[in-house]
């Protein structure tokens, strides 16, 4: 949300599967009020997350279900055991190349929080691996997010329900070789959402919410 210098116009579509055409499954809200945690800072890659409240609610049908919020112990300690979850997004299909028209999805593994520790402290440039984040991918640069893809799902499935694990954050180009994406982990965030949701104070425009 960095390059928004108003929310005014902000509209969140939900539903939505093929950009080329409306078929009548597709919601349209307003935005609100986007919340982000007090504690980030404008074009850094730490808390990047944001929360946003909808001019109304959106209606749950075949084509707009949620994703839960799993608690935070259930999902660092059952969740994060999960080897493969499932990431999703309209961003780039190559490095360089044109946005996807259709909603695409792929699997990554999640990978152990040394290897990505080590990721970082060989690439001098990167941005540094927090607590807040976590990596998952190919290292033989097959498959990834790209650019367009940022603050899409990272999902994990288990025993029938999908829960959100992650947000799609950075990465050293796309899918290329010997590295990984790395993703919000939001664990981490799971009291200061139930905080956010669960208030009756609303305003309009942009909230640094308190962190924790």
């Amino acid at each position: 949300f960095d390059r928004f210098k108003s929310f005014k116009n902000l509209t969140a579509v939900v539903g939505e599967h093929d950009l080329s055409e409306e078929d009548g499954d597709e919601q349209e809200r307003q935005v609100a009020q986007v919340i982000v945690p007090n504690k980030y800072i404008t074009g850094k890659t730490n808390h990047d997350i944001a929360l946003l409240r909808l001019s109304r609610p959106v209606v749950f049908t075949d084509y707009v279900v949620p994703l839960c919020l799993p608690e935070k112990a259930f999902s660092e300690r059952t969740l994060a055991s999960i080897r493969f979850s499932f990431i999703s997004g309209w961003g780039q299909l190559l490095e360089r190349g044109a946005t996807a028209l259709q909603l695409m999805a792929i699997d990554v593994p999640r990978l152990m929080t040394q290897d990505c520790l080590e990721q970082s402290t060989r690439e001098q440039t990167s941005p540094k691996i927090t607590e807040n984040m976590f990596c998952a991918g190919y290292l033989d640069g097959s498959k990834d997010a790209c650019k367009g893809d940022s603050g899409g799902p990272h999902a994990t499935k288990f025993q029938g329900t999908w829960y959100l694990t992650g947000v799609v954050s950075w990465g050293v180009g796309c899918a290329a070789v010997g590295h990984f994406g790395v993703y919000t982990r939001v664990s981490q965030y799971t009291e200061w959402l139930h905080r956010l949701v669960s208030s009756k104070e609303h305003s309009e425009g942009l909230l640094r919410a308190p962190f924790p």
